[in-house]
């Protein structure tokens, strides 16, 4: 879909082409398709204006960067005068001297929370993956590699129809998302205004909106946690009456891992939960994911930018055509992730 509206703006022989994020869905093959047709835009002097969270992105293919921070323009410079530290720094306001926060001290991983033995069903095969009471573990693969499928099978939306799940050690049969509630999992999807949100509610209404829908997981005491949990986020609101859908996509993103960590899980499965939300909102997400595998949490977490899952995670498991193909330390190169990913083994 991404790539057809691409293609019918660049149909149009415009002079002025603007792209807002128009690499967020697409898979790496299709984001070099696209610098290449915007390097043949410029070939025609035809202008474009780029805009995108992703820095590499930025630096890749802008002569000039402006950036606007609350509505304002903070600088426009020349691309090759400014570093990307500095560019983050003018974004946030202020500089973030590390990119992914260090383990927390004190974080230990205990017993394994969340198993799968020999997980199937028609998209995903062989999943054998456990993850311990304060670990991240992070999926990486290529678009379609069955990231996305495990998560949902996890969470009950597609099961597995084959294997084995255990949840802090109880077997259980997962078969839809309710199941999945009421053992503790939690899942933040990758297209928040599609599967995350209710856009036309309030931060309130969404934010409350798990534990107003389950009643294994409704108590006054974590309806009362969710304002808490809303400033534990630094959510940028005018209130918790606002609605959702005039809210920047940094803080809608905030508003759905409220709603989630105030029903408590011992599980949470992120998949893609940066994507599309900028910098600034990056590294508040980066901490807390620190934060909730300190405090006890199995992590899952998915990202297509393989720096997220490299940075973040204590074990990278890789997926190729559905299945496991490899597994390594956080901390693994690039080089080694796609090895995997692409069906060569390991490098």
């Amino acid at each position: 879909q991404q790539i057809t509206e691409i293609a019918k703006a660049l149909s149009q022989g415009a002079d002025l082409i603007c792209m807002d994020e128009p690499t967020a869905a697409l898979a790496d093959a299709e984001v070099e398709l696209l610098y290449r047709l915007i390097g043949r835009l410029r070939e025609r002097n035809v202008a474009v204006l780029y805009v995108s969270h992703r820095l590499k992105e930025i630096f890749d293919l802008c002569d000039r960067i402006t950036v606007l921070k609350d509505g304002r323009l903070v600088d426009s410079v020349d691309t090759a005068d400014i570093t990307p530290d500095d560019l983050v720094a003018k974004m946030v306001g202020r500089r973030i001297e590390a990119q992914f926060p260090e383990r927390l001290p004190g974080t230990v991983q205990g017993e394994v929370r969340l198993k799968v033995t020999g997980g199937g069903n028609d998209y995903i095969d062989g999943i054998d993956l456990d993850v311990r009471a304060g670990e991240i573990v992070g999926l990486a693969g290529l678009q379609g590699s069955g990231r996305t499928e495990i998560a949902e099978a996890v969470f009950g939306i597609a099961p597995f129809t084959r294997g084995t799940v255990e949840v802090d050690g109880a077997p259980i049969r997962i078969t839809r998302p309710r199941r999945a509630i009421g053992a503790g999992i939690a899942l933040v999807t990758e297209d928040r205004k599609a599967q995350g949100l209710a856009l036309w509610q309030s931060v309130r209404s969404n934010a409350r909106m798990v534990l107003d829908a389950n009643a294994r997981v409704h108590s006054r005491r974590r309806l009362a946690r969710v304002s808490e949990l809303l400033t534990r986020l630094a959510l940028v609101a005018r209130g918790e009456d606002q609605e959702v859908r005039f809210l920047s996509g940094g803080n809608q993103q905030k508003v759905v891992v409220a709603k989630w960590l105030a029903a408590e899980p011992g599980i949470i499965v992120l998949d893609e939960p940066t994507r599309g939300i900028d910098v600034g909102a990056k590294h508040k997400l980066y901490s807390v994911i620190r934060e909730l595998a300190a405090e006890g949490l199995a992590v899952l977490l998915i990202a297509s930018e393989l720096i997220e899952v490299i940075g973040l995670a204590d074990r990278i498991v890789v997926l190729h055509d559905g299945r496991i193909a490899g597994e390594l330390p956080g901390g693994a190169t690039e080089q080694q992730v796609m090895a995997y990913a692409t069906g060569r083994g390991p490098e």
